[in-house]
């Protein structure tokens, strides 16, 4: 079918799918961790996942995608070069993020409003040096527009942290805390098994750089069109962590179960949240190098704009109208154990996040549509404007009782929808309206051919 063979729709249903395999594991494993840990266990474990999240977005999104637009629009040769040049930057920033996590982890801990997280996070530091280099080779693969690396590692990455979280906690019987903190640990041994996977993959691929030197202008290059991408990503996962910090300390002024509401926004919700999110996201990684490559040639760029749009529209459409109707039944599956006032708040989260499930992807794909365009330091501003609105509404709803941790999805609702318009208008204008270098009539032309 001539469908298949679009590299767009080809590179995005390879992620697709294995985005949504990695999210089904995922879900599987939170059911049953969810059980074991109960509720304050999940508010424990999910505490320290804002800040590592932010920490890791910045190498697991944003430096693979900026990799990839860069590997897309030059040659294989060069393209060793540049993984190389992007190994020697983001190393020693992991060796860093690593250290200073395992380092200020109980002070992290006791600011973020509860010190049982600080061994957890302690667990969980190794991660950001070990996803540092998995981000470098999976923008590797990800800029010749091979997914399949990215899509297998990221299953084994889930699978093993199934395996080896369950059995932690399930055969050792230790505090709550400890077994949260298990949990975390299994993070960080499936990040080793993944770099491993990668590693082996690109030595069998018969890839080597070893002789190669490194080019200056690659350095800078990988640095000029990462860090700019690696903010655009990184500034969701930081309002989170800012967010995660109040939340916690607000909602403890008026109730007592503070950690466990925390618990079920951000882990029984977040991560059923998080599967069609996830396999929408595909098509905002498979959009950068695939646009990134035919501008860089000249070549059509509406059709694969409009492509990519729909495409995610579509998926969050059809996963919003899921969760609209079968929220109760979803949450009555897999979360049994949780009590009955506990079901109906994650019940009626649930359905006030059906409209995160469309607005959230379509932030993601128009950010990579701007990305692809060369005009990688727009993202991050309309992502910082969007995040400043979302946190002054977050900590105003907080404050009211009878809306408490539902503030929260309000104000991701909010920020998505913000965020999504802002890139919009600027990708219209970038098509119709710029008359900068390529752009202007040379984009009008394009976008009608």
């Amino acid at each position: 079918m001539k469908l298949f063979k679009n590299k767009l729709f080809k590179g995005a249903l390879i992620l697709s799918v294995g985005g949504l395999i990695t999210k089904v594991l995922g879900a599987f494993y939170r059911v049953p961790l969810t059980n074991l840990l109960g509720a304050e266990g999940i508010g424990i474990y999910q505490a320290v996942f804002p800040l590592y999240t932010l920490l890791l977005t910045a190498s697991s999104t944003g430096v693979p995608n900026g990799i990839a637009k860069i590997i897309s629009s030059t040659d294989d040769k060069n393209a060793y070069s540049v993984l190389k040049s992007a190994l020697k930057i983001f190393l020693p920033i992991g060796v860093l993020g690593t250290l200073l996590l395992s380092i200020f982890c109980n002070f992290i801990a006791k600011i973020q409003g509860n010190e049982l997280s600080t061994f957890a996070y302690l667990t969980l530091s190794p991660s950001v040096l070990l996803v540092s280099v998995i981000s470098c080779f999976r923008g590797f693969f990800q800029g010749k527009l091979d997914m399949k690396p990215t899509a297998i590692s990221q299953i084994i990455e889930q699978a093993v942290k199934l395996v080896f979280g369950l059995v932690l906690c399930a055969y050792i019987i230790e505090s709550v805390y400890i077994k949260a903190s298990l949990a975390t640990f299994a993070v960080s041994i499936s990040e080793l098994i993944t770099m491993l996977y990668l590693l082996i993959l690109f030595k069998k691929r018969g890839f080597n750089f070893s002789k190669l030197k490194l080019q200056k202008s690659n350095s800078k290059k990988v640095v000029k069109t990462v860090l700019p991408v690696m903010l655009s990503t990184v500034v969701i996962p930081l309002a989170r962590t800012i967010e995660s910090f109040f939340i916690l300390n607000v909602l403890n002024t008026y109730t007592t179960d503070a950690t466990s509401l925390y618990g079920l926004y951000s882990g029984a919700v977040e991560s059923l949240v998080g599967v069609p999110v996830s396999v929408c996201y595909a098509v905002a990684v498979a959009s950068i190098p695939v646009i990134s490559k035919a501008h860089s040639k000249g070549e059509k760029v509406g059709k694969k704009i409009g492509q990519s749009l729909l495409y995610t529209v579509i998926g969050g459409v059809v996963a919003s109208v899921g969760f609209i109707f079968f929220s109760k039944t979803a949450v009555n599956l897999l979360y049994s154990k949780l009590s009955s006032e506990h079901k109906i708040i994650t019940v009626n989260l649930l359905k006030l996040s059906s409209a995160s499930v469309i607005l959230l992807p379509l932030m993601q794909t128009t950010s990579s549509i701007i990305i692809a365009m060369g005009k990688e330091f727009y993202p991050p501003i309309s992502a910082g404007v969007s995040v400043v609105i979302k946190l002054t509404l977050s900590f105003l709803l907080l404050h009211i009782p009878k809306i408490n941790v539902f503030a929260a999805v309000l104000s991701d609702i909010l920020c998505y929808f913000v965020a999504t318009f802002l890139n919009l208008m600027y990708i219209i204008y970038i098509l119709f309206y710029s008359s900068r270098g390529k752009n202007g009539q040379n984009y009008r032309s394009r976008l009608r051919s």
